[in-house]
């Protein structure tokens, strides 16, 4: 059987998928997010299952979970606290590290001033992103720990890997965003000037560029000519309704928000899809039998019909739902979802103090 790599990278929008300039030639889709923020999106995504979205936590089985009953050596390397595995997202790898010391936790002032909403700016004011993201490994390290892994492994493997540079701030010290218009993007749009503007998407589209080559490093290093998945597990705001960057409690499910690039190595589909069509497609495409309880389609055998897009924030989500022409949206509703004698309902992720502060010092308002 033939190896598999996925590459998810953070907050790439759609429209900004010509600065991939090694993957573009492969030709890019457009691709609908299942959810607005990186945990519930990724975790429907792995799941190919909306429980995902709704939960915020990946729900078996997972494409790990199907490849590795099926005989692979699946392998993740995700340097973001909201991939943890008490969120479901080491199931069925066999090696899987998302880079977060547990002991790397902020004040007990900035736990409290991030999970209070009143106090939320406050929050942002005094710890913007870039106080813990030098903490992270770079992406290319993340890269290198993946090819050195993935070469040692056995065959048949299943690899995948999270990209966290293009999330603000965009990368790490001269790279990144200033702190000082990070913090002007955040707090008072309306005041950016023409060259500030230009400024953000500038240092956006060179981390997307560093993605870029980040996974043509990959792809010239591993030992397999293996089929490959691209795809952004949403994407960004620059003042379209009133705010930059992705911020969750929004609840946006405006297109430069749930559409990012898709891009297939290995396998010919038409987009546009959902993101939850990549597992069964990837699966099939190895002849491994997705699971029933899978909601995603099997581009290889059909086009994807619609789009489920869940925004869950606490206990409320915006919900869109599309077929690729006809959109629409139902905002702030109590959401639920039942299947097989199971129901989810959206509410508080309920996580411990640990995981709890891992995410707000690297820039997470809060576990919600």
């Amino acid at each position: 059987m033939e190896d598999i790599v996925l590459v998810t990278a953070d907050s790439v929008r759609r429209d900004h998928a010509d600065a991939l300039e090694g993957l573009a030639p492969l030709g890019v889709e457009t691709g609908v997010t299942g959810s607005h923020y990186t945990r519930p999106s990724l975790a429907s995504l792995l799941s190919a299952n909306y429980r995902g979205a709704i939960t915020t936590e990946a729900v078996s089985p997972t494409i790990a979970d199907v490849l590795s009953d099926a005989g692979y050596t699946c392998l993740g390397y995700t340097p973001t606290p909201n991939t943890d595995a008490r969120f479901g997202f080491a199931s069925g790898f066999d090696e899987f590290e998302t880079f977060v010391d547990p002991g790397n936790r902020g004040s007990k002032l900035r736990q409290y001033l991030g999970s209070i909403d009143a106090l939320r700016w406050i929050y942002y004011k005094i710890y913007p992103p870039q106080a813990k993201s030098e903490n992270r490994p770079r992406d290319r390290e993340v890269i290198d720990r993946a090819i050195e892994s993935f070469n040692a492994a056995d065959s048949p493997r299943f690899l995948w890997v999270h990209l966290m540079e293009t999330h603000r701030p965009y990368g790490v010290g001269d790279d990144a965003l200033s702190k000082e218009l990070d913090q002007k993007a955040f707090f008072k749009p309306e005041k950016l000037t023409d060259e500030e503007v230009e400024e953000i998407e500038g240092k956006y589209r060179d981390a997307i560029r560093r993605a870029d080559d980040n996974v043509a490093h990959l792809l010239d290093s591993i030992d397999s000519d293996p089929l490959v998945a691209f795809t952004a597990d949403h994407g960004e705001g620059f003042g379209e309704d009133g705010f930059y960057f992705h911020q969750a409690h929004e609840r946006s499910v405006a297109d430069y928000i749930t559409e990012v690039p898709v891009v297939f190595d290995g396998i010919d589909v038409e987009g546009p899809i959902s993101l939850l069509d990549i597992p069964p497609t990837l699966v099939e495409a190895v002849n491994v039998d997705a699971p029933d309880i899978w909601h995603g389609t099997n581009l290889l055998e059909e086009a994807s019909p619609s789009a489920l897009t869940i925004a869950p924030w606490h206990d409320t989500a915006t919900v869109a739902w599309q077929d690729y022409e006809t959109k629409v949206v139902a905002r702030d509703a109590d959401v639920s979802l039942e299947a097989g004698g199971v129901r989810d309902e959206v509410e508080r992720a309920d996580v411990d103090q640990e995981l709890e502060e891992q995410l707000q010092d690297l820039g997470y308002m809060d576990a919600g």
